[in-house]
């Protein structure tokens, strides 16, 4: 018996890939943080992690293995980041 299938991609409208920036978040089991993502040279791993907890906390999803992350809108992050550098 010869069976014939067709794969067919779903097409889906996709908005800007760059909509939201997402932060990544690692801690050691000690609760300290292992790595963050997109951190300004300016402040330490554990400062850019309370700036963004405590002022973005919507945004923020936790996640199992010591791990959670900020998916924070495109515009937001930029006047974060602007906010920073000034």
């Amino acid at each position: 018996m010869t069976v014939l299938a067709q794969i067919v991609e779903p097409t889906v409208a996709l908005g800007n890939p760059s909509e939201e920036v997402m932060i990544h978040v690692r801690f050691w089991p000690s609760a300290e943080i292992f790595t963050i993502d997109a951190k300004p040279e300016s402040l330490s791993p554990r400062e850019w992690y309370n700036k963004l907890y405590m002022g973005y906390t919507q945004y923020y999803e936790t996640r199992a293995n010591g791990r959670g992350f900020f998916r924070i809108p495109r515009p937001v992050f930029d006047e974060l980041m602007t906010s920073v550098a000034a």
